[in-house]
């Protein structure tokens, strides 16, 4: 990946716009048709309750995820704090899907959508990290450069 920081900007934009609009389809289709959504996997929504729930816990927090990367994705200062909550998301996602397999058995969609969650966390922790550095360079050098200029305290040069 090049240093440039325009490029590193993008790659993490590109980065909490992919998942942004992951996170969309995701709620949107659960919104929608809750009990067709859930159907798909095996899931039974049987009460009024369930299908609430369901709507909730499978589309309001994707979309409030989504909502929350989206004012991330728009601001550059915010940039950084979107990528360690998508990596958050990711790593909690990631966990409890590697616990599924291991008590339930692997099955080929949580091997697919396990794959996807690694792939999201270490994508955030790449963005981070070069981030970081960034933040750290952009800081170093704007340091440097004040301390290249002429004083105007009492006693400085004049």
């Amino acid at each position: 990946m090049s240093k440039s920081p325009r490029a590193l900007v993008w790659f993490n934009r590109l980065l909490l716009a992919a998942a942004t609009f992951i996170m969309t389809m995701i709620a949107m289709r659960t919104l929608r048709d809750p009990v067709g959504a859930t159907r798909s996997v095996g899931i039974v929504l049987s009460s009024p309750t369930a299908i609430t729930v369901a709507r909730v816990g499978f589309g309001g927090f994707p979309l409030g995820l989504a909502v929350a990367l989206l004012g991330s994705l728009i601001s550059k200062e915010r940039l950084l704090g979107g990528l360690y909550l998508l990596l958050a998301v990711m790593g909690a996602a990631t966990i409890a899907r590697i616990q599924g397999i291991v008590l339930d058995g692997p099955t080929p969609y949580n091997l697919g959508l396990l794959r996807s969650e690694i792939l999201l966390s270490v994508l955030s922790v790449v963005g981070i990290v070069l981030g970081r550095g960034q933040r750290h360079g952009d800081r170093n050098g704007a340091d440097h450069r004040a301390s290249l200029q002429p004083s105007t305290a009492a006693g400085g040069p004049r």
